[in-house]
C-alpha cells in the first residue's frame, strides 16, 4: 500500500485532492482502491480537482528543463491529465471507478459521490484532504511527488481549509472550476488584452470581458433574418435576437473562421448534420473582406458575385468610420429565469466583431425557404423561431414594445443596442444588397 493509499484508507466522510500532478502515476491507477473505499462508506464521498492546460503549460516551463531534478514535460503532464479526467463519458477516473459496480442503483449512487473538475485558477498549493486530516505540498520549479506531502500542524489547518474552499466553493473562487471537457473561453481584461481560459459560466461580470462576433445575415431582397432563442438556453431563453452570434472558439484563427463556423452551426446547413460542436466544411461560404464602398465600389461587387455557384454565400466584415474591423465593446445585460416568476439580470461585457452574411439566391428569399433552412434548428430546440424582416420593420417593432415598457420581454439586451447603434450600417448595407441583386 502507498503513502497515498495509507493516509487516505481511513476516510468514511470525505476525500478531497486538489492538484493531481504530485500524483502521478499512483492517482491514475487507483480505481479499484477508490471502489473499495466507495462500498465500505455509503457516506463517503470524493473529490478530484486537476490542473488546467494553462497550469500544466505554466508548471512545464519551469519543470522541462535542466534545472528541474525530475524533468517532465508538458505533453507529459496532459497525458496524466487526461487519465485523469477522461477524454468523454466513458473514459477517466470516475468511469474507472463507477464502472467496478455491478448494478445500475449501484453505479447511480456512486456517480452523486463522486465529483472531477478542473480547476482554471494557479495552484501553489497541492493537498490532499481525508475527513479531518490534512496533507500539502508547494508546487516549486521541480515537481513535488508524493514524498513531498507534509501533514498539516494544527496552526496551519485553518489557512489551508479557508485556501481549500476558495478554490472549491462555487460562491468564490470556484466559479472558475470546470467540468471535464466544458467549452472553456478566452478571458481579456478591461484593455482587452487576452488573460487567460475560464468556463463561460465564469464571465458574468463587469470586471473583464469575453470574445465574441455578431452575424447579421441578408437575404437577396435585403431582409434581415432574426431568431427567436431557444427556451432550454441558460440566459435570454424565448427572446428575439440578431441573425447569430457566438464565442469565440480558442482555437479559432481568426473571427472570420468563427463566423463562418457559427454560420454552419447556429442555422444547421446540410454540412453541419446537427452536431454540436462539429467544424464542418466551410468551403461555400465566400470571405470578400472588409465591406468598404469606398475602395470597391457597387459594380466591381456585381461582377465578383457574378462568378458564385449557387450554393455559395457572402461574407463580410464590417468596418468603422477609419477603415478598420468593427469591433463592439459593451456591457450586455442578460436575462435568467430561474422560475417563472423569478427572472434576475446579470451583466457581462462581450467584444464583438460584426460580420454580414448574403444568402443564396432561393435559401432565404421567401419564408418557405427561410423556414426549410432552419427546420433543423428549431426542431432540435436550437432556435425556437426565425422570421425575415425590413430594418425599419425592425426598427417599427421595437419601437411599439417600447411605448408598452415591454421590450426587455421580448428582445435582447443585444438586439435593443443593435436598433440603436448599429441600424446605420445595417440599412446601408441591406440598400446595398437589394442594388445589387436587384432583377
Amino acid at each position: 500500500m502507498t503513502i497515498f493509499e495509507e493516509f487516505l484508507k481511513q476516510a468514511t466522510n470525505e476525500i478531497k485532492i486538489l492538484g493531481t500532478n504530485t500524483l502521478i502515476p499512483h492517482l491514475e491507477n487507483s480505481s479499484k482502491f477508490f471502489f473499495d473505499l466507495l462500498t465500505l462508506n455509503q457516506n463517503l464521498n470524493l473529490s478530484i480537482y486537476y490542473e488546467s492546460d494553462n497550469e500544466n503549460f505554466n508548471q512545464s516551463l519551469c519543470l522541462d528543463t535542466d534545472n528541474s531534478p525530475n524533468r517532465i514535460a508538458y505533453s507529459t503532464l496532459s497525458l496524466h491529465r487526461d487519465r485523469i479526467k477522461g477524454l468523454n463519458s466513458q473514459s477517466g477516473i470516475k468511469a474507472s471507478i463507477v464502472n467496478l459496480f455491478e448494478t445500475g442503483n449501484e453505479k447511480e449512487h456512486a456517480e452523486k459521490r463522486i465529483e472531477i473538475k478542473q480547476v482554471n485558477l494557479r495552484l501553489p498549493i497541492n493537498m490532499v484532504v481525508s475527513d479531518n486530516k490534512i496533507l500539502y505540498c508547494y508546487v516549486t520549479n521541480k515537481l513535488p511527488t508524493i514524498e513531498s506531502y507534509r501533514e498539516a500542524e494544527e496552526t496551519q489547518r485553518q489557512e489551508l481549509l479557508d485556501y481549500l474552499d476558495f478554490y472549491t466553493n462555487s460562491k468564490k473562487g470556484g466559479v472558475y472550476l470546470s467540468k471535464p471537457n466544458e467549452e472553456l473561453i478566452q478571458l481579456y481584461d478591461k484593455q482587452s488584452f487576452p488573460r487567460g481560459i475560464f468556463p463561460r459560466a465564469s464571465f458574468y461580470t463587469t470586471e473583464f470581458k469575453r470574445y465574441s462576433f455578431w452575424g447579421f445575415v441578408f437575404n437577396r431582397k435585403g431582409e434581415l433574418l432574426l431568431h427567436q432563442r431557444s427556451r432550454q438556453t441558460k440566459d435570454n431563453r424565448g427572446l428575439w435576437d440578431k441573425s447569430i452570434g457566438g464565442h469565440v472558439d480558442i482555437r479559432d484563427a481568426s473571427t472570420y473562421i468563427t463566423a463562418k463556423r457559427e454560420l454552419v452551426e447556429e442555422m444547421f446547413l446540410p454540412e453541419d448534420e446537427a452536431t454540436k460542436f462539429m467544424r464542418a466544411d466551410l468551403g461555400d461560404i465566400i470571405n470578400f473582406g472588409d465591406w468598404n464602398l469606398r475602395k470597391r465600389g457597387e459594380n466591381n461587387f456585381k461582377s465578383s458575385f457574378a462568378s458564385l455557384s449557387p450554393s455559395d454565400w457572402i461574407l463580410f466584415s464590417a468596418i468603422n468610420d477609419d477603415g478598420d474591423p468593427l469591433t463592439i465593446s459593451r456591457v450586455s445585460e442578460r436575462r435568467f429565469h430561474f422560475s417563472e416568476e423569478n427572472v434576475k439580470f446579470r451583466k457581462t461585457i462581450f467584444m464583438s466583431d460584426i460580420f454580414m452574411f448574403i444568402a443564396p439566391e432561393n435559401y432565404l428569399d421567401t419564408e418557405e425557404q427561410m423556414k426549410d433552412l432552419v427546420k433543423l434548428s428549431e426542431k432540435t430546440g436550437a432556435a425556437s423561431d426565425h422570421k425575415l424582416t425590413s430594418i425599419e420593420n425592425l426598427r417599427k417593432w421595437i419601437g411599439q414594445e417600447e411605448e408598452n415598457n415591454n421590450e426587455k420581454a421580448i428582445f435582447t439586451d443585444d438586439l435593443l443596442y443593435i436598433n440603436v447603434e448599429l441600424r446605420p450600417i445595417l440599412e446601408k448595407f441591406s440598400e446595398f444588397v437589394k442594388h445589387i441583386f436587384s432583377k
